[in-house]
């Protein structure tokens, strides 16, 4: 009957920790259970290592269930576009759940089994957070750092440490409250001495919140306008952006924008994916398509530019060697490849374009297809093609004739790479457009939350950005992260909103993730020391 009691207490606990992490998720959330969310866990990870033999096993399952709600509660919105895609949430709790067994295993390896050592989470999660962004299974939505996308006055010092200082200050907060409240229910039962040992943590979740503050009110942006119109068409993703020919929707294009459009205009800024269809890249400057924008555009706006996504492909030429997402034509033999592209055009003969690099799983790319051929055709059929995307090798910013603008076109998924748009940076960008297309998820917190996501990046990297999705919510955010413009989801939109340029980099867009790189390193060190503990350990007992 106690082995129950205690089983009970544990998955109750395990249940309390997932409830806590959903519900400080934005855009629905209080943030601020994010600070205790995973104490109820470590108290599960030290009853079990404390008192059950087979504790590892028990450990994972009680841990599945926590990162199991965590996930479903948070995106479970990804199953909407299929089945299959829903499976991300699945998996994304399994990986959590191996890397809480690796924490476990570190620190009873190191410290046999006492309680103490709870640092190495902190280490231990952040370097599941890093793999989340490197790797080809790549998921880093529920990096904890963005758990504060919707308190931006709180994070403005993520200008010097970027989303991972926030995964660093919730995991600390965590380590620092459970040490407080054990010490509490298994040392000395004095209130008194709690209240003291609380002081620490209250201090390291207040300390940065009023420096924040600080930094929100007194930061001024530079005066540099660019004016831009930003472009909302509502095409369902799902039938109508396939259904209507390229001419229409460029004509609905301008007929939508006509009363914004003049001289003055400097950039109108397009979702991803808008034409369907594809062209070949070395027969872009001959497309119809290209001819009927710059005819628009010199009728309306002579002096801007559209930044706007199409489906293009590249052909390759004998004997040139072939990326492996190259594809082969039906009854022919030639190669190919398919990109999800963003397109600059203007009024010259110059058309500059990128293709996406941040692919997402399963949709634009399978993961490993170098080593897993087989399983190419089973990518889902989202933005008009089947199979692995090529991928652009370096990020190049687009450049205006007169090389005063300079622009880190991002697609979709991109932007919550922070790191990668750094590249951007470090390679002049001093604006930022993000084109996206959050329609695959109905009317649900995934475009919200994608959404307020780009203000993280905003605060990071102290860029303007305007954000043209085809249907969530297009936006501009300034160099604070306030959104601005927010349009309604499921309604045609188009705005006119004058941004500032910014050229000076900060610390965070200098040297990127340096704080998980660092914590990488760390948990290197930490693993060849708990394996070298526990052969000692083994001898010993031996």
């Amino acid at each position: 009957m106690k082995k129950k009691r205690r089983n009970n207490k544990e998955l109750l606990l395990a249940i309390l920790s997932g409830l806590l992490m959903a519900g400080a998720w934005p855009t629905y959330g209080f943030s601020s259970l994010i600070f205790v969310a995973f104490v109820p866990l470590l108290f599960v990870e030290r009853s079990l290592s404390t008192y059950v033999k087979r504790h590892s096993w028990l450990l994972i399952r009680y841990s599945f269930i926590s990162f199991l709600i965590f996930n479903l509660i948070t995106t479970w919105w990804i199953g909407k576009v299929a089945l299959a895609a829903g499976v991300s949430c699945l998996l994304n709790a399994i990986v959590m759940t191996v890397f809480f067994q690796f924490y476990h295993l570190i620190r009873t390896s190191i410290y046999n089994k006492d309680d103490k050592g709870q640092w190495t989470l902190i280490i231990t999660w952040l370097c599941f957070e890093l793999l989340h962004y490197h790797w080809e299974l790549n998921f880093p939505w529920l990096t904890l750092g963005n758990v504060f996308a919707t308190d931006i006055k709180l994070i403005q010092w993520y200008e010097f440490t970027g989303v991972f200082g926030g995964s660093l200050w919730v995991l600390v907060t965590n380590v620092l409250i459970y040490r407080a409240v054990s010490y509490f229910m298994y040392s000395d039962k004095s209130y008194i001495k709690l209240i003291k040992n609380l002081i620490a943590p209250l201090l390291v979740i207040i300390v940065p919140m009023i420096l924040s503050t600080i930094m929100f009110y007194s930061y001024k942006e530079k005066e540099d306008p660019i004016d831009v119109v930003v472009y909302q068409p509502n095409n369902d993703p799902f039938d109508e952006q396939y259904s209507l020919t390229v001419n229409q929707i460029i004509d609905n294009l301008f007929i939508q924008s006509d009363s914004l459009l003049d001289e003055n205009v400097d950039y109108i800024v397009c979702p991803e994916s808008v034409l369907q269809g594809g062209t070949f890249e070395h027969q872009l400057d001959e497309a119809l398509y290209i001819s009927r924008i710059r005819k628009g555009i010199g009728s309306k706006a002579p002096n801007a530019a559209m930044i706007i996504g199409a489906s293009t492909y590249k052909l390759y030429q004998k004997g040139e060697p072939l990326e492996p997402t190259a594809r082969k034509f039906n009854n022919h033999d030639s190669y190919y490849d398919a990109y999800n592209t963003n397109l600059y055009i203007d009024t010259t003969f110059k058309i500059q374009k990128r293709h996406k690099s941040r692919l997402t799983p399963g949709v634009e790319r399978m993961p490993y297809i170098k080593y897993l051929k087989f399983i190419e055709n089973y990518a889902l059929d989202l933005g008009g093609t089947v199979g692995s995307l090529g991928i652009d090798k370096e990020e190049i910013p687009f450049v205006s004739p007169d090389k005063r603008v300079k622009i880190a076109s991002i697609i979709c998924y991109e932007s919550i790479f922070g790191e990668f748009v750094t590249n951007f940076i470090k390679n002049g960008a001093n604006v930022i457009f993000i084109s996206t297309n959050d329609g695959w998820w109905g009317d649900t917190q995934g475009y919200k939350q994608h959404c307020a996501y780009a203000s993280v990046l905003a605060v990071e990297t102290r860029r303007s950005i305007a954000r043209s999705a085809n249907t969530g919510r297009s936006c501009t955010i300034n160099q604070r992260g306030e959104i601005s413009n927010a349009t309604d989801y499921w309604v045609k939109a188009v705005f006119r909103e004058k941004i500032n340029l910014n050229n000076t980099k900060t610390f965070y867009s200098r040297y990127g993730d340096y704080i998980a790189h660092i914590s990488a390193i760390i948990g290197l060190m930490l693993v060849f020391i708990a394996i070298i503990n526990r052969i000692i350990t083994n001898k010993v007992n031996e």
